[in-house]
């Protein structure tokens, strides 16, 4: 499916709606689509989506957070950065209509055999899948289950992810995308969790063999490791970035911008904001065309104290 077309399946199920610094769930999850649906305007199909690891993005509904809390917290526990990961591939693919086949193809094949034991209790969304040194293989999901006979043995969620044990089939023969084992085609193939330069590279190989008409998104693929920076995702000749947050870079005086948020929804401006201690919303501090620096960060704090200042910023772009 062409980009023209997959913006307008896109369009009829969402609306777009104003760029914010975000400071909450609901914030959060308007950036992702709104940034997606500009992306997909500007005819690239190749998006990158970065949130911090360990985001406890409650994206599939419910109550919204009280708060912005965790946005603080440096989650190192894999576990949970992996919850997170399966929580944000979970909501992109709400995103898209429900006659759109979506391939889930996750950077680790524990984090994959937890989502199709996932999927099991809330009905497959995505055929799933895991990227492997020795080759990617099917995991399962989608509307067809094909039992398949492992000639190894069989590999379970024993212990970190929640989910009680799902087994790891062997890819059947014939793949529609053997790089991504993925066994048909779909319209959307979601790349979940942090990639390493060999699984980078099989990402890149398989997107330039597929082309266009499928749309990919790396979902916190992390090229710059766990530090989730707003540089993470600045974009190249193929990624284009099309949401992420992420605390900014830290200053150059050494002053403490531990509360305020660094964000970028495509397509653009960057921007560093602070969430308002009353009432909801943020104070947008600084804005820019490129990811914030050690210098913009001092720019940002400056603005605290002063009203104007993010005004001024704005209009010296």
């Amino acid at each position: 499916m062409r980009p023209a077309l997959l913006l307008a399946a896109l369009l009829q199920v969402t609306a777009l709606g104003p760029t914010t610094v975000p400071c909450s769930n609901k914030d959060v999850a308007n950036g992702i689509r709104d940034g997606l649906q500009s992306a997909l305007r500007s005819r690239k199909s190749r998006l990158a989506v970065e949130l911090p690891p360990g985001a406890p993005l409650a994206l599939r509904g419910g109550d919204d957070d009280a708060g912005f809390g965790w946005f603080k917290k440096k989650e190192t526990e894999t576990a949970k950065i992996v919850k997170g990961d399966r929580a944000l591939a979970d909501f992109l693919s709400l995103l898209f209509p429900d006659d759109f086949k979506i391939g889930a193809v996750y950077a680790s094949e524990e984090a994959a055999v937890a989502a199709a034991a996932a999927d099991k209790t809330k009905g497959a969304r995505a055929l799933i899948a895991a990227l492997n040194p020795d080759g990617a293989v099917s995991v399962g999901g989608g509307a067809k289950k094909v039992k398949k006979k492992s000639r190894r043995k069989p590999k379970t969620t024993a212990s970190g992810f929640g989910a009680s044990s799902a087994t790891v089939v062997e890819a059947p023969k014939k793949l529609w995308c053997p790089a991504l084992g993925l066994p048909e085609p779909c319209e959307v193939i979601l790349i979940i969790g942090g990639l390493d330069a060999q699984c980078a590279e099989t990402v890149d190989a398989a997107a330039n063999e597929l082309g266009d008409d499928v749309a990919i998104v790396l979902c916190n693929s992390r090229r710059d490791g766990l530090s989730a920076r707003p540089g993470s995702i600045e974009g190249d000749a193929m990624w284009l970035p099309a949401f992420a947050l992420s605390p900014p870079p830290p200053p150059a005086s050494g002053d403490d911008a531990s509360d305020l948020v660094a964000a970028f929804s495509h397509p653009g401006p960057w921007a560093i904001g602070k969430p308002k201690a009353i009432g909801g919303g943020a104070d947008t501090l600084w804005t820019g065309d490129a990811p914030p620096s050690s210098t913009d960060v001092d720019a940002a704090l400056a603005a605290v104290d002063d009203p104007l200042a993010g005004v001024k910023n704005m209009f010296s772009r």
